[in-house]
């Protein structure tokens, strides 16, 4: 098997299926989207497996020939189509959890209408006039008022893709029924059957075959790529972390010499760790962490950590540096100011508090102070905020305090971690 990168991948692909009808848009063997969840990328109606070779992730180039010439010799008679019909609107908390995510091209293209339509009606009416007419199917054969032409013009430069085609550019509107080819639906129906085949098939443990969630949570890394294991046999399997190398350098023989992989996840306790997670200030080895949620919590913003892991907090305060000194990181203090705007900071219309959340786009730190830039989109009202390093240093310290008050009391960090608000700090 000649293995190939993933970049050499999209190249060969690129430059063999280059005279397909089909729009292609084959970035996903770059990006590889779907790795954790079920080891392959999906180009249209064929699967193509991601191998692991020495820590890095590779393709069979005979598999990457074989997808490309099978889209290059595709055929497709733009005259015989068939018409899409747009499903009907249905809220998220209507869906069953199971059928969240599930592959199903109708729902996706529907989705981007849908969010075109309430963005129109949003525009061209004030808040207090908003209503549920843009979930009806339109004149247009769209949902609300929206046209062909505001779709698609809203749509030209995001390249939308499902697949990893691009269906928008075989679509067509003829007197409000929207038409795509026979060949190209056919193709995304049996897109639809393969990408939950997968799901199924990696979602089965590999020792006990209880089946686990759709999403990829029991898969767990190994040399040769993700496997499939329950809770109870990842615990069977690795050792939960005790705090074995709290206090010891990161770059320390010892910690080299200790496989982080001999580990369960620090954050879960319920699949295989990967790698040892480190505290940037001090140095000092936090635990063990999956590759995902390692590269997570050093490049993600400092506020989406703590708001989308649960446990976040106290995992930082592994680092003895950090727990000592009842502080986080530097990049986390602006997070907990931004946090505590988002939960004390609104404008005032007349004599009245908005109710709404604001949106803020911006945190700068100059002289002392982290300034946030702050706008009501329902109002149209913009404005900043200043909160002091001095003050950020007390609802850092709050912060920790009830973080380790939470975690002694076996109680999730709320928010997740939300400081309580400190009515000192608000104007």
């Amino acid at each position: 098997m000649a293995q190939i990168s993933p970049r050499l991948a999209r190249t060969f692909f690129a430059e063999i299926s280059a005279s397909s009808v089909l729009p292609l848009d084959p970035d996903d063997l770059v990006h590889m989207v779907r790795l954790r969840q079920h080891g392959h990328v999906v180009i249209g109606d064929i699967a193509i497996r991601c191998y692991k070779n020495r820590s890095k992730w590779t393709y069979d180039e005979r598999d990457i020939r074989r997808a490309a010439q099978a889209f290059a010799d595709f055929r497709l008679d733009p005259g015989d189509v068939v018409e899409f019909q747009v499903p009907p609107f249905r809220e998220r908390d209507e869906q069953d959890p199971e059928e969240r995510g599930r592959a199903d091209w109708r729902e996706k293209i529907a989705s981007w209408m849908y969010w075109d339509a309430r963005r129109k009606h949003q525009e061209q009416r004030h808040y207090e006039d908003w209503n549920d007419s843009w979930q009806r199917i339109g004149a247009h054969g769209l949902p609300g008022d929206l046209t062909w032409e505001e779709f698609t013009a809203a749509y030209s430069d995001r390249r939308q893709n499902i697949a990893n085609t691009r269906p928008l550019e075989l679509m067509t509107c003829s007197g409000g029924i929207l038409l795509l080819p026979r060949a190209y639906a056919e193709l995304l129906d049996r897109w639809e059957q393969v990408a939950e085949d997968l799901v199924a098939s990696a979602r089965v443990c590999s020792r006990c075959r209880a089946q686990g969630p759709r999403w990829g949570a029991w898969r767990t890394p190994s040399p040769l790529g993700y496997v499939t294991l329950c809770p109870p046999c990842s615990g069977a399997t690795f050792q939960r972390y005790t705090g074995r190398l709290r206090g010891v350098q990161y770059e320390s023989a010892r910690t080299r010499s200790t496989r982080a992989d001999g580990y369960l996840f620090r954050l879960c306790s319920e699949s295989r760790a990967a790698v040892w997670d480190h505290c940037h200030d001090h140095g000092l080895v936090r635990g063990p962490l999956c590759g995902s949620c390692n590269t997570y919590e050093g490049k993600s913003t400092a506020h989406s950590f703590l708001q989308n892991k649960e446990g976040a907090a106290l995992h930082l305060l592994e680092c003895r540096g950090c727990l000592e000194r009842r502080t986080l990181p530097a990049r986390y203090h602006a997070a907990l100011a931004l946090m505590h705007v988002e939960e004390t900071e609104r404008h005032i219309i007349r004599t009245c508090r908005c109710r709404h959340v604001p949106w803020i786009e911006d945190v700068e730190l100059a002289h002392g102070v982290y300034r946030f830039e702050l706008s009501c989109w329902w109002h149209k009202a913009t404005w900043t905020k200043d909160v002091t390093v001095a003050e950020t240093a007390i609802l850092v310290r709050q912060f920790v305090d009830q973080a380790l008050a939470a975690g002694q009391a076996g109680a999730v960090v709320p928010g997740p971690s939300r400081p309580v608000p400190d009515t000192t700090l608000q104007s």
